[in-house]
């Protein structure tokens, strides 16, 4: 297949961190979605760090959406390991960078080969837009500017980046009451050219429901807390052209069922961990597709 193919799906690994790593440990009564953004910011004077290590495993070769047999026994696996920085320079203005380290596996029946280093790092910028506070309620409403820069290695059979200068932007929503939260983002990513091939752009959506496990009444605020997620992450990503010519095994359509758990240590941290399982994997042409993703990490906020 071709080896653009492969460099897409650095895109679909790396494209959805800047939109999902920095957010704020607490808000309100409710620890931030784990896959989705939020548009709670981190608060006065706020910045933080967060890492975690994803694992995205695709091991099912699929065409048109349908499972086929593989003669070759094709599977990559991608670990990778983003550092995340946001500053708020105001309550209302926070900024960030994304750094992912970054280890993929491409195993066939006659190669093995393994490619370790920096990814593409992210920049973004994210204003809130609108708030609105009542009594143990909150909604609010944030615009996002996003920016990938090609510092990955995308020379190599197993490229860690894309090699191109990818941008574009997001709105995000949050409603938390109680021990409930609901989030919503919508994105769309730009993806530019690295030489002679022309990456398709990318439409994202996720929607996230939160739920407080623990405590169920809080008799002092802040105290340790457990949460519960259920995400909807979804990709459409366009067809890349390669000398002008589409190429038919490339972009498609994903959208995963993101169950997770989230311990709230109290102001300042928080561990959580995720599993995103594929309820519509439709990669356009003949592709590998995802057969599933897991990740474990903390965030901490710096104050």
């Amino acid at each position: 297949m071709p080896g653009s193919r492969y460099r897409l799906r650095a895109v679909l690994l790396l494209a959805i961190f800047p939109a999902a790593l920095c957010m704020p440990v607490t808000s309100r009564a409710q620890g931030p979605p784990i896959l989705t953004d939020t548009p709670i910011m981190l608060g006065l004077e706020g910045r933080g760090v967060r890492t975690f290590l994803k694992i995205v495993r695709k091991g099912t070769l699929l065409r048109d959406g349908n499972e086929i047999t593989d003669p070759m026994d094709r599977s990559i696996t991608a670990y990778v390991l983003p550092l995340a920085l946001p500053y708020n320079f105001t309550p209302t203005l926070q900024v960030g960078a994304v750094v992912p380290f970054v280890s993929k596996t491409l195993d066939s029946r006659d190669t093995d080969k393994t490619h370790s280093g920096v990814g593409d790092v992210s920049t973004f910028v994210k204003k809130l837009l609108l708030q609105v506070d009542r009594k143990g309620e909150t909604f609010r409403v944030a615009a996002k500017g996003m920016a990938k820069l090609p510092t990955g290695d995308d020379e190599t059979p197993v490229p860690l980046g894309t090699g191109s200068l990818d941008y574009g932007g997001s709105v995000v929503a949050g409603w938390i009451k109680g021990r409930w939260g609901l989030y919503g983002e919508a994105i769309y990513i730009h993806n530019t050219s690295n030489g002679d091939i022309d990456y398709g752009d990318r439409v994202g959506y996720h929607a996230a429901l939160g739920f407080r496990l623990l405590p169920w009444v809080y008799e002092r605020y802040p105290s340790p807390q457990f949460n519960l997620y259920l995400e909807l992450n979804g990709n459409t990503i366009g067809h890349t052209d390669v000398a002008g010519t589409k190429n038919p095994d490339s972009g498609g359509s994903e959208l995963f069922l993101s169950p997770g758990i989230q311990f709230v240590g109290g102001r300042k941290w928080l561990v959580e961990a995720s599993l995103q399982l594929p309820v519509r994997n439709e990669p356009n042409g003949t592709q590998l597709g995802t057969d599933w993703t897991a990740s474990v990490g903390m965030r901490v906020l710096l104050i």
